[in-house]
């Protein structure tokens, strides 16, 4: 490993300021997932997460044995270019075939806020703009006026609520997003093994997958964010300003739609900056002010064209964030810390949809929590690990509980649909998700150790969006399908985490091999001497 340079120097130290905090996370939800299991029963009208014990053992048996077949294979068979496209090529064959399966097994349909949009979209085509006024949803989320927008071109062009054609465009959408993990990977590592490894990951990526009924910003959004995320880190590696305009216009989808997404352009700035000090590169400081105004600009746009269609003269300022941080620092026994509560809707409407009011009381409500948590930390520790587990140890991150309320709105399911959905089949899924999800985080905490030493800008900036995903969502609503982002994001960590282990377990396997005939032969001479 070569010295680094002071201001090298200066820049590795920044990025430990966030790299270890993740590490630490990882290890901590890594330790959880062997131990317990969140999940959510059938039948259920709000979103409640339960707890199940869990079995370390078995799982770390289950990853020994995956690190031993894996490391036979390798041993066998050298990782070259062609093996590595054959392996990739699989993965995203299989990614669509299987999201296709999910979609015409399950046939679901749209329900809670996905109905909502969809309605609003269909009301938008008829000229109706009254979401705009009185209690209405958009007085309280303007921000979703993105992905509304985005279903009413789907239904001028398609047909009106034709969710078939919104779910296939999920299926693009976990294409791009398996595409382009490949490309991240190839990108950080260089690495013929953890390609492989990477491809042989996605088979095991179902909760994404289980996703491709979900009609909402979360799938389209992934689809744009993960090629952004290349495109930065293409950049830091080639220098090439031409990537500036195509990664600025995926951001911008990519916030568009989720507007969550927010998080991984601030980690994409925070990484510009550093990079700019590190190489004394100004055009990066101008590719961090692109990726902010695009984004910012198709936000405006879409705003300007509904404030014209709706003949309104201007549009609602909608819930303030800080209503959200607000919520995320409440207790719930009933439900869980920090989920949902309709606390956001709620006071904005009691508020008079008064901005400053409902800022204020939000404030209150924070200053509160904070008190609460200094004067009794055991109880603030307590809050914290239960948000935590409640949505980052779910191994389905909502997947399965999401499909049971869409299939409830059909009652033409198929048998295997039914068990999938409700019967054996789901728990084979449940078990299924519950193993990789192990094996991913366990993958992820010992790649974000190699990373640490590799001393890498790039791979910090994948391990940075992934601390800003654990960060934003310890103050922000709690929920398990926030998440499902961020696992994904993981992924590429995990396969370079679980090659460097397959890797170790090879050279001391190789080294045992070499130091039998050594031994061998000693014992032969002190034979020969007697």
């Amino acid at each position: 490993m070569n010295p680094l340079h002071k201001n090298e120097r200066i820049i590795y130290i920044l990025t430990l300021c966030y790299m270890i905090p993740c590490g630490i996370l990882l290890a901590f939800n890594t330790v959880f997932s062997l131990f317990q299991t969140t999940y959510m029963e059938l039948y259920q009208e709000i979103e409640k997460p339960l707890y199940k014990a869990d079995s370390p053992v078995f799982l770390l048996l289950l990853l020994c044995i995956f690190i031993g077949l894996s490391a036979f294979y390798f041993k066998k068979r050298a990782a070259d270019e062609r093996l590595c496209r054959l392996f990739e090529k699989t993965a995203l064959v299989y990614s669509v075939i299987i999201c296709l399966l999910i979609i015409f097994i399950y046939r679901v349909n749209v329900a809670c806020d996905s109905q909502s949009l969809s309605d609003i979209a269909v009301a938008f085509l008829n000229g109706d703009y009254s979401s705009f006024s009185g209690d209405e949803y958009l007085v309280h989320y303007p921000h979703q006026l993105g992905m509304i927008g985005f279903l009413e071109l789907t239904y001028f062009i398609f047909g009106v609520n034709n969710f078939t054609v919104l779910q296939l465009i999920n299926v693009i959408a976990i294409f791009s997003t398996v595409y382009f993990l490949h490309r991240i990977s190839e990108e950080l590592f260089h690495d013929f093994s953890v390609q492989i490894m990477l491809s042989i990951l996605c088979f095991g990526l179902l909760p994404l997958y289980l996703y491709a009924t979900f009609i909402y910003g979360d799938i389209p959004g992934m689809g744009f964010a993960m090629p952004a995320i290349y495109l930065v880190i293409r950049y830091l590696n080639t220098k090439k300003r031409t990537l500036i305009i195509p990664a600025s216009l995926c951001m911008a989808f990519a916030v568009l739609f989720k507007s969550n997404n927010s998080v991984i352009l601030a980690a994409a700035l925070i990484i510009l900056v550093l990079y700019s000090m590190s190489e004394k590169d100004w055009f990066s400081l101008v590719f961090a002010a692109a990726l902010v105004l695009l984004p910012a600009a198709g936000t405006a746009l879409v705003d300007s064209y509904y404030v014209r269609a709706s003949g309104i003269s201007v549009l609602p300022e909608g819930i303030p964030k800080i209503a959200w941080i607000a919520m995320g620092l409440q207790e719930n026994e009933y439900l869980e810390n920090g989920w949902y509560n309709g606390y956001n809707w709620v006071t904005y409407s009691e508020c008079g949809f008064d901005t400053e009011k409902t800022t204020q009381l939000c404030m209150e409500s924070i200053k509160e929590s904070v008190n609460h948590f200094v004067s009794s930390p055991k109880s603030g520790f307590r809050f914290f690990y239960k948000k935590f587990i409640s949505q980052w140890n779910d191994p389905g991150f909502q997947s399965q509980i999401t499909n049971e309320w869409y299939s409830r709105h059909r009652d033409d399911h198929s048998p295997l649909a039914l068990s999938l959905i409700y019967g054996s089949g789901r728990l084979i899924l449940e078990g299924l998700m519950n193993i990789y999800h192990s094996f991913i985080l366990l993958g992820a905490f010992a790649g974000t150790v190699f990373c640490i030493r590799k001393r890498s800008l790039p791979a910090a900036f994948l391990i940075l969006c992934i601390f800003g995903g654990y960060f934003f969502h310890m103050f922000w609503e709690a929920g398990g399908r926030y998440g499902l982002g961020y696992f994904v994001l993981c992924v590429p960590i995990a396969a370079y985490g679980l090659w460097m282990l397959i890797k170790t377990t090879l050279t001391a396997c190789e080294k045992l091999a070499a130091d039998r005939p050594r031994k061998e032969n000693s014992n032969e001479i002190q034979t020969d001497c007697f």
